[in-house]
């Protein structure tokens, strides 16, 4: 994975593929943040939360750097739906992509992205709502994801420390090992 648009477009696909095909007729999937699809029924996406964990390459004698950020990614996904019937309410639709989410075919497809699912959801909520002055069924559930952001820049990144340590240890019986260690400290001098 290289970017955000990457990763949203990923997912908004995974999310079409996890529904059968007559549910995604009716269904439109979008990012929250973005234009509201026309269709009887919506699932809206959006990022509740993010952790990162920050790599960069190290290199002994500066040079281009890589970039990597680790990210857990806690993404909400919410169906609305204006019908109130068993087999058309948010509740429905909501299950149908819950389920959809474990389809091998699914998974395959977000790890060719770069994306992992590390926590299945496990359970829905029901966060109701308006719309237009009528009752809107709408159910929510969270699920984690895992992928890594890269970027290669061409800035120097200086001089980064190298380390090395050299050691031998004696055993009770005369038998000696050789330690040798070495580090490069990702962090150039100022």
């Amino acid at each position: 994975m290289s970017d955000w648009l990457s990763f949203r477009a990923a997912l908004v696909a995974a999310i079409e593929a996890a529904m059968p095909s007559s549910v995604l007729l009716t269904t439109g999937v979008s990012w929250e943040d973005g234009p509201r699809p026309h269709a009887a029924a919506r699932l809206l996406l959006s990022i509740v939360s993010a952790t990162f964990d920050d790599r960069d390459s190290a290199l002994s004698e500066g040079g281009t750097q890589r970039l990597e950020s680790m990210s857990v990614i806690n993404v909400q996904v919410r169906a609305e739906s204006s019908y109130d019937s068993a087999d058309l309410d948010a509740l429905w639709l909501i299950e149908q992509v819950r389920l959809g989410l474990r389809k091998v075919s699914v998974r395959q497809a977000l790890e060719a992205a770069g994306i992992v699912i590390q926590a299945f959801p496990r359970s829905t909520r029901n966060i109701g709502g308006m719309a237009d002055d009528r009752a809107l069924s709408v159910h929510a559930f969270d699920f984690t994801l895992c992928t890594s952001f890269f970027l290669e820049t061409t800035e120097d990144a200086g001089l980064i420390e190298h380390i090395e340590a050299a050691g031998e240890l004696t055993d009770v019986d005369e038998s000696t090992l050789t330690v040798t260690l070495g580090a490069d400290d990702p962090d150039p001098e100022p």
